[in-house]
């Protein structure tokens, strides 16, 4: 639904409006100050629940936070749970002792408390969010992101951080360079290739994929498919990916290059510790990972260029109408919601609306002159202090859950190699599935999601590993097929063509 181009002309054209990057080389001076006094905003302080990432746990001293009470006259409250998140945030609901902002983690669990009454309704409150009124009126895109079906909302999602979270494919380029390889156009070249650097290092597995079957997600668009249901734009329709014939080629081939030593035998099982050691210890040469990989497992590894180098590689077409295409997920799944009952929800949305504004947006981007980035000649850099953008986040707290809704990706690009930069650059410049659509479900299409979708799941994964790993032959693919059938997937295109058509027609303002 909302491209990455948007979320550009949104974050750093029609928000920022003009301190947009050149390139993410050089910075433009900050802006003008707030219109509105921080002094003159009562103070306040806010209860908040957030979730965190492991590499950057929350610290209460965090600086983002000085820096945010500095513009706002708010203080925070902040809890953190340690088990699982969307377990806290139902118990934290039902309770009924709410704090004043919640992450949420998702639209669905969003859209579901607001219906009971537990979540503030945005649209009833747009004059209190003037920044964010603006986004909604010159974006209707974003409107229809974070709608429910009933046309309320009560979820705002997190912009700009997706856009370093894309799936990509990587390979060892120095391993390639050394022997004379070129990367592979599509999956007959990839299967060469592999043969080759298996002769070559005999105990590797060429082809490194991880983590259960969440590979299958970005490998399908190159086969012309889907890891589960899709809208097909071409032909305007619902489909669902694992009973087509383009999934089964998939899943054939996967299955030859097992069978022949060409990917880890047990690479559901593998998680990110073994990844690493697979490629550290020249075992693993090309990659279906995270883009930021290309930079960051370097430095985890500690290698040196000469030792271990990583780049960008076209998606390898699979099939006879293959694309060269990896899968793009859009945004965050997590977004901010304000209880209902909360006894300073006027404090809550005006943080809110802070952070769609300009200065906010480039407050919680930066942080603050002297103390996270310096400013010569009109350019900004973040100070020496910080090795990298996970360094400024676990130090600051900047662009972490809680402080923030918008990020300009933009002022950190300077800080990654030019192949990552180049790589962003090519992969939305050509190399990526056209984005499935965020969609609103009613309570009765949720029951059916919940209940049909979580069978046909559970024996899909269970079969597609079988055929994979040789344990299923492909002889039984159409009574497979015909078992998703039977389990009612025809109800779970009719459940997506329901909310899309509902979705399509917001867009349109019909």
């Amino acid at each position: 639904m909302w491209k990455s181009s948007k979320i550009a002309k949104l974050g750093l054209v029609v928000v920022l409006a003009g301190t947009m990057a050149a390139c993410g080389k050089e910075e433009a001076e900050s802006p003008a100050a707030a219109t509105k006094a921080p002094a003159a905003n009562p103070p306040a302080t806010l209860k908040m629940m957030t979730t965190q990432h492991p590499l950057w746990p929350y610290k209460e001293d965090w600086p983002i936070y000085k820096y945010i009470k500095e513009k706002t006259n708010i203080d925070f409250k902040v809890t953190v749970p340690s088990g699982d998140y969307t377990t806290a945030v139902n118990l934290a609901i039902s309770s009924g002792d709410m704090p004043d902002l919640l992450i949420m983690p998702s639209l669905t669990a969003a859209n579901n408390n607001g219906n009971s009454g537990a979540l503030l309704n945005y649209f009833e409150n747009l004059d209190k969010m003037p920044n964010y009124k603006k986004i909604l009126e010159q974006h209707p895109e974003v409107k229809a992101a974070t709608l429910s079906p009933d046309g309320k909302s009560y979820y705002l999602p997190h912009y700009g951080l997706e856009q370093w979270s894309r799936r990509s494919w990587l390979y060892r380029d120095d391993i390639f360079k050394k022997n004379n390889l070129t990367p592979p156009m599509d999956w007959d070249q990839m299967y060469t290739v592999s043969k080759k650097l298996k002769e070559l290092y005999p105990t590797s597995y060429p082809v490194a994929i991880f983590d259960n079957l969440t590979a299958l997600t970005n490998i399908a668009p190159a086969f012309n498919t889907w890891y589960g249901s899709y809208v097909d734009y071409e032909k305007n329709e619902w489909r669902y990916g694992p009973t087509e014939d383009n999934f089964k080629s998939m899943l054939m081939t996967l299955n030859k290059f097992v069978k022949e030593g060409l990917i880890p035998p047990d690479f559901m099982a593998m998680k990110r510790d073994q990844f690493n050691d697979l490629m550290a210890q020249n075992k693993g040469f090309i990659a279906s990972d995270y883009v930021g990989t290309m930079d960051e497992l370097p430095v985890t590894l500690k290698k040196s260029p000469a030792e271990f180098s990583l780049d960008f590689m076209a998606p390898p077409k699979g099939g006879a109408n293959g694309k060269p295409f990896n899968a793009y997920g859009g945004l965050l799944s997590n977004g901010f919601a304000v209880a209902a009952k909360s006894k300073n929800k006027d404090a809550a949305l005006r943080y809110l609306d802070f952070l769609f504004s300009p200065e906010g947006i480039d407050m919680v981007t930066w942080g603050k002159e002297g103390e996270t980035y310096t400013t010569e000649s009109g350019k900004r850099k973040f100070k020496p202090d910080f090795a990298n953008f996970g360094d400024i986040r676990t130090k600051t707290g900047i662009a972490t859950y809680g402080s923030h809704l918008i990020v300009d990706m933009n002022a950190y690009a300077y800080m990654n190699s030019d192949k990552m930069n180049n790589a962003l650059k090519k992969i939305q410049q050509g190399n990526e599935a056209k984005l499935q659509p965020r969609l609103a479900y009613t309570e009765a299409e949720n029951e059916i999601l919940t209940t049909t979708n979580a069978a046909i799941t559970k024996y899909r994964d269970e079969q597609i590993a079988k055929f994979i790993l040789g344990q299923k032959s492909f002889d039984e693919w159409p009574g497979y097929v015909a078992e998703i059938q039977r389990l009612g997937v025809d109800k779970l295109m009719e459940v997506n063509k329901a909310a899309y058509a509902r979705n399509q027609k917001f867009l349109n303002g019909k």
